[in-house]
């Protein structure tokens, strides 16, 4: 893969069947930016399930979500805008102390288990989730 960057630009409802088509963006991205199998797969469940997520965020009216594939020679990066509800933050005092009832918390653990980094911010009413994995020779 050159260093010059690629990517693709999906926008969809909330259909489980779409997830599949972003699942096989990731992974074909992955493959190009030289991430072995298991960062493959950690990659695309983080996606799908940051979408999942996501999808609970937009109001009933026909909103959508855009997710944004981006390869690059050290990395892949996957971008969900949308305009729904912005998500809670996300700092290191969210993940102490879980209780009950806090499933959100443990999928914001588990996006930072499968990806390298996770970045998140709104700007004119758009909130952006931004996971970046890096292939494993790239510094990180």
């Amino acid at each position: 893969m050159t260093t010059e960057g690629s990517r693709v630009e999906l926008e969809f409802s909330n259909d489980p069947w779409l997830l599949r088509v972003v699942e096989v963006a990731v992974v074909r991205f992955a493959q190009r930016a030289g991430l072995d199998e298991t960062a493959q797969a950690d990659l695309a469940t983080a996606t799908e399930q940051a979408c999942a997520d996501t999808f609970k965020l937009l109001p009933e009216n026909g909103s959508r979500l855009t997710v944004v594939v981006e390869g690059f020679a050290d990395r892949v990066e996957v971008t969900l805008k949308h305009g729904g509800e912005a998500l809670p933050s996300a700092g290191l005092e969210t993940f102490a102390g879980l209780g009950e009832g806090e499933a959100a918390n443990l999928s914001g653990l588990m996006l930072l288990s499968r990806v390298d980094r996770v970045q998140y911010e709104t700007s004119g009413g758009t909130s952006r989730t931004i996971l970046v994995k890096y292939a494993s020779s790239a510094p990180k």
